[in-house]
């Protein structure tokens, strides 16, 4: 929504809203170090007053973890598989797609006094997808390929590697 007086985009929260849902999550954790994780999430949210469904409210989300040691207690291998529905978008009212996610992380704890080192690979196979866009990302319609849906769905980083060096003292 945008203020008439400036043209700006406001929020404004529903009159009312719901959600109905479950979440569970299971956890390990093995003698020789292994640990692992999945959790899921469902949930149904919609307007109270419409009965339209929220927009980025993903029905099903799910996510599995697992840590691998590969020097004990010092050295670990995680991978996380994440999961998100599709969801509404808000500028077209379409959907942005559901999608998976695959991330590895190579780290060190204590591999050095205070020192930790760690190595990151998110969206491991380059997943396309897109997250739904807000009022707050419609500028200027006429620089948009499609001016009636500007940002519906923007597109989320590709394959992305990140290094992390941490010293406490």
């Amino acid at each position: 929504m945008t203020d008439p007086a400036d043209g700006f985009a406001v929020f404004r929260n529903l009159s009312r809203a719901q959600a109905d849902g479950v979440e569970t999550e299971l956890e390990a954790k093995f003698d020789n170090g292994l640990t692992g994780r999945a959790s899921y999430t469902f949930q149904d949210a919609w307007d109270s007053d419409t009965g339209q469904t929220l927009v980025n409210s993903p029905r099903h989300l799910a996510k599995l973890n697992l840590t691998i040691p590969l020097l004990h207690e010092k050295v670990f291998l995680g991978i996380e598989e994440q999961f998100t529905d599709r969801r509404k978008t808000l500028v077209a009212g379409n959907f942005a797609k559901s999608y998976f996610v695959t991330n590895l992380t190579l780290y060190s704890r204590d591999l050095l006094k205070n020192l930790e080192l760690s190595a990151s690979l998110y969206n491991l196979f380059d997943c396309t997808y897109g997250d739904p866009g807000g009022a707050e990302h419609i500028q200027d319609p006429a620089r948009f390929v499609d001016p009636a849906h500007p940002l519906d769905i923007i597109q989320q980083d590709g394959r992305t590697f990140r290094v992390k060096l941490t010293y406490k003292f």
